[in-house]
């Protein structure tokens, strides 16, 4: 085309030219400027805009408290200050994160790191910076906000274990819910930063004890600035919990254990686990539960670090196993009292039986090598002899000797409320087929018969079967926790006494087994419980074990299962030490007396 028909001289042409340009650079530049902000941004943009107009908070409720049955105080809230914020709108300089990490006592490297990790995977949810600050650091970080857009300090509220130590292992402690859980429990109303019960009573209860946040709608301008605040619903604070346990027979318990395990580091140069139960023989209701060894919750509470946990996961002793629950072990000749009480069912024997004990049954020695000699009903149980066990196991067979005892709450959880309680393993038949790929023989049986082999149990269902012996057939379920009651002091929930089920036997019969629990603490292999203030009535049990990697020199594990008074049975003590060595009789009972000392001595803790 002509200058003659553009109407264009060359420097016309030019301009045009360098306005054509000039647009298209423009378009280009919006162009990217539009796929910035739809596209890259475009989240962190939507959540600015529905921030600048109306945004929901949410205020955290007041953490039920727990209590024991006397109105001890054992678990209360106290302040916690947290720094917290959107990943997304936190500044990247990396001046004022070193600066931040200073400030709240975290090494730098690791603020970033934490950042990054949360920035690659969930940007826009809340997340917590940093927690427990303390005075000086909650200061430097209040003067460093200003500069840090997206963070804010909040006080929260954390859990303060009033005793310490104590009962941890049953109180439990809380912690930052996972994604798996937060992804289970959103529909229940749990949101991401709630901290909720990960063990103990502070799990099995939280949806008690955590209470209903407060919602308030806030109104904002495009400044930022604050237009209006309305409260939709108060927090309403969670529930408490009154427990069955006593706190002063709970420390009782525990120092008792502990001098035995003392004593059992010295002898053996090892360190020995154990357990107690003491539970109310007619209802189930457990007054003192110890693990030893236990640890501190005191982490757990302000955020324990992956460092710490760690070094508890891997710490002699296992602490963090709530032994009463969770060790399975096997109950040597405590396990007579259901062989004993399973024959006298069946018609197999009598209270007035009188069995020969030669040192020996079917290839398998009695612990007397010598033998007993003749022996009565009640001597056989106050003395231990195996020989009578033998017999008596033999002629009740493998599937009614299970039968019974899986009646008496053996092979399964008795259902206490406790999280991660073991079943244990009561064998038969089909069970040995099945684990071990062998058939059962009569040696099998002759085995069970005294509470060894295949057999595994808790302490606690010991303490259930020790119970139904003394109230007379009565399978109870174990229970911590007597009553929920709300803030305003209603009683919300009972989960306290609930009778599984009664075992049909003539109660004659159940006196008979009772008469010779009390002979082993008044003649018997249980004479260490011999308390000068109540008539106990009792029963020793010595497990044998070959070495092992977890037992390198195969020493015993010991039991020692009890009740008191022996004519009114009240109160069931069940002691449990592992890797101890010797005998139950010579570990365990001794633990026990200083238990029932407390109950019915000057002290009478038993109100």
């Amino acid at each position: 085309m002509t200058s003659d028909e553009t109407g264009l001289g060359p420097q016309g042409r030019q301009r045009l030219g360098l306005l054509v340009a000039l647009g298209a650079l423009g378009m280009t530049v919006l162009a990217g400027r539009f796929y910035q902000l739809q596209i890259m941004r475009h989240h962190q943009l939507l959540h600015k805009a529905q921030s600048n107009s109306v945004f929901t908070e949410y205020k955290d409720s007041p953490r039920g408290r727990i209590w024991d049955r006397r109105g001890k105080l054992l678990v209360t809230n106290e302040p916690d200050f947290q720094l917290e914020g959107i990943p997304a709108e936190v500044p990247r300089d990396p001046k004022k994160l070193q600066l931040l990490a200073q400030a709240t006592g975290q090494p730098p490297h690791k603020l970033k790191e934490r950042l990054r990790k949360i920035m690659a995977s969930a940007p826009l949810e809340p997340f917590v910076f940093a927690r427990a600050l303390n005075t000086p650091q909650v200061v430097a970080t209040t003067k460093l906000l200003p500069q840090m857009k997206g963070l804010r300090l909040v006080i929260r509220e954390r859990r303060r274990f009033v005793a310490g130590l104590h009962a941890c292992h049953s109180l439990g402690y809380m912690g930052e819910i996972t994604a798996d859980e937060l992804k289970r429990l959103r529909p229940l109303g749990y949101m991401g930063l709630d901290r909720i019960g990960k063990e103990g009573l502070e799990r099995t209860y939280d949806r008690w004890l955590r209470g209903f946040k407060g919602v308030s709608k806030i109104s904002i301008d495009a400044l930022g600035r604050t237009v209006k605040v309305a409260e939709v619903r108060p927090p309403k604070p969670g529930c408490d919990l009154r427990l069955a346990l006593d706190w002063d027979l709970q420390k009782v318990a525990e120092n008792a254990l502990q001098e035995m395990l003392t004593e059992l580091r010295t002898t053996n140069q090892e360190l020995s686990g154990g357990a107690v139960v003491v539970m109310e023989a007619q209802t189930g209701a457990v007054r003192a539960l110890v693990s030893l060894p236990q640890y501190d919750p005191r982490p757990f509470a302000r955020g324990i670090t992956q460092r710490e946990y760690t070094r508890l996961l891997n710490q002699t002793g296992i602490p963090l196993l709530h032994r009463a629950v969770q060790t399975i072990a096997s109950p040597g000749s405590t396990f007579k009292l259901v062989t004993s009480s399973g024959a006298l069912r069946h018609g197999l024997c009598t209270a007035g039986s009188v069995f020969y004990c030669g040192g020996s049954y079917a290839g398998a020695n009695c612990f007397i090598t010598s033998g007993h000699g003749s022996i009565g009903f009640e001597g056989s149980l106050a003395h231990s002899c195996d020989v009578v066990y033998y017999m008596l196991g033999t002629r009740l067979g493998v599937q009614r000797l299970a039968n019974h005892a899986r009646e008496m709450c053996l092979g399964k959880a008795t259902g206490i409320d406790l999280p991660g309680e073991s079943d244990g393993v009561f064998p038969d038949a089909s069970w040995k087929w099945k684990n071990v790929g062998d058939k059962w023989y009569e040696g099998d049986t002759v085995n069970i018969s005294i509470g060894q082999g295949f057999m595994l149990v808790t302490p606690i269902q010991m303490a259930v079967v020790t119970a139904a012996v003394a109230n007379g057939g009565k399978i109870l379920k174990p229970h911590l926790v007597q009553q929920v009651v709300s803030y305003q002091g209603r009683v919300m929930a009972r989960p306290g006494y609930k009778p599984l089920r009664k075992i049909k036997l003539d109660p004659r019969l159940w006196a008979a087994v009772r008469q010779g629990m009390r002979g082993a603490v008044l003649y018997g292999t249980g004479g260490a419980c011999n308390s000068e203030y109540v008539h106990v009535a009792g029963k020793t049990g010595t497990v044998e074990n070959s070495p092992s990697s977890e037992n390198r020199h195969g020493r015993n594990h010991t039991w020692f299962v009890s009740f008191a008074p022996y004519e009114r049975p009240e109160m069931v003590v069940v002691v449990f030490c592992e890797k101890s060595g010797g005998y139950g009789g010579s570990r365990c009972a001794p633990v026990a007396r200083k238990i029932y000392d407390y109950l019915y001595g000057p002290a009478r803790g038993i109100r």
